[in-house]
């Protein structure tokens, strides 16, 4: 087969596999702007009380900001799921990594609440970027005492 009857099968199969990649492009956020670039921290929320929670519960995650000791956490991302069943409870946060500051202090944090009723919370420091999955422990929050 000589080139000029090969020509036209190879620009279409030059257009076909143009027209895919620009289909595997990512749309900008805001659909004129620049494409924001996200990171992912992915894990599981659990604690050990052996206890069934009752239906409609929350569990919120949320990657915070917390260098200024003098200042509440700024939360830069957060993921809240309302899961079915027993813990653990799967969770993935995306976060614009250039929020990220060098010298900075971060860190996750997670609640598990039953309307506005906290239940559960996390009581330790879990550092987000030691790699996933990361596994966040929450212990029971005590019941007020009721006069």
């Amino acid at each position: 087969m000589r080139l000029t009857e090969q020509w036209p099968r190879l620009c279409l199969a030059v257009l076909a596999c143009t027209g895919l990649l620009a289909c595997d492009a990512e749309e900008p956020a805001s659909g004129d702007g620049p494409t924001m670039i996200t990171a992912r921290i992915e894990g599981s929320v659990f604690y050990r009380e052996r206890m069934m929670l009752p239906p409609g519960i929350e569990v919120e995650v949320q990657l915070q900001d917390i260098s200024r000791a003098d200042a509440m956490a700024t939360v830069l991302a957060s993921a809240l799921l309302t899961p079915q069943g027993a813990p653990p409870y799967q969770f993935r946060i995306d976060y614009n990594p250039a929020e990220i500051r060098s010298g900075m202090t971060y860190a996750l944090r997670a609640t598990i609440r039953n309307d506005d009723q906290l239940l559960f919370t996390s009581t330790e420091y879990i550092d987000p970027f030691q790699g996933n999955p990361v596994e966040i422990l929450v212990q029971r929050v005590p019941e007020p005492v009721r006069p």
